[in-house]
């Protein structure tokens, strides 16, 4: 299920166009080139990114184990970050331009990866009494939980796109590359961070304090970072505007 996302996000990067590629008057290798380039940034990143902020003592001593995929184990936050280095270094004159491309068609991508998250069985949410309740075998309690993952299907999907864009327009930034990848950043945390008081804590981290979980901290730190980025953006227009 999670190949097909990852193949289904790379097809589409490479046939959505972004910049024309300065060494190539074929569109398509351009966009190739950058979608092959987030692509392996963002496995890469997703992979580090878990070993990183979930498992760092485990996998310290097992270092042979970090590039074994199949075991499952990957970072959203590790994944963006390698997905953004990865665009930038295969273009940095085209970087704010391509991240704004890539903001708005992961609108697109991520729901799919959270009903994958749902049809697995997997990072469940917490017990309730709604009707809506699904059972998870895996939990092995038998007991409903919040369908979080179909939350954040809905939240990282239509209302995500809606803030983003409605956002340029209302702070009139739409003229400026990067804005729209400025603004993903900030409103993904805000969102993400909801949605995790629903769902269960990581069963390697837990909580970190008061009820806040690692994957919240990491969405305060990516919400911090959007908000830093539009601030420069603000000050140090870019290149031309994703059209």
């Amino acid at each position: 299920m999670y190949g097909f996302v990852y193949l289904l996000g790379f097809l589409t990067a490479a046939f959505a166009g972004t910049r024309r590629f300065p060494c190539c008057e074929n569109t398509f290798l351009y966009t190739l080139y950058i979608a092959v380039a987030a692509a392996l940034g963002a496995v890469i990143g997703g992979r580090l990114g878990y070993v990183i902020f979930y498992e760092p003592g485990y996998y310290l001593g097992a270092l042979s184990e970090i590039p074994l995929l199949y075991r499952g184990g990957m970072s959203f936050h590790g994944g963006a970050a390698g997905l953004l280095l990865a665009v930038y270094l295969a273009d940095p004159r085209g970087f704010t331009v391509n991240a704004d491309r890539l903001a708005v068609l992961s609108c697109f991508i991520l729901p799919l990866g959270r009903i994958a998250n749902f049809l697995n069985g997997e990072l469940w949410g917490t017990p309730t009494d709604l009707p809506w309740g699904v059972i998870f075998e895996a939990a092995g309690d038998g007991l409903p939980r919040h369908p979080v993952q179909l939350y954040e299907a809905v939240l990282e999907g239509p209302v995500l796109l809606l803030l983003i864009l409605s956002g340029s327009r209302f702070f009139r930034l739409s003229g400026r590359a990067g804005c729209l990848a400025a603004l993903f950043g900030i409103w993904y945390g805000i969102l993400r961070f909801l949605a995790e008081f629903f769902r269960e804590p990581d069963r390697v981290t837990g909580y970190l304090f008061s009820g806040i979980t690692r994957g919240q901290g990491l969405c305060a730190v990516l919400s911090l970072a959007g908000a830093v980025f539009l601030a420069v953006l603000l000050r140090h227009p870019g290149d031309r505007p994703l059209r």
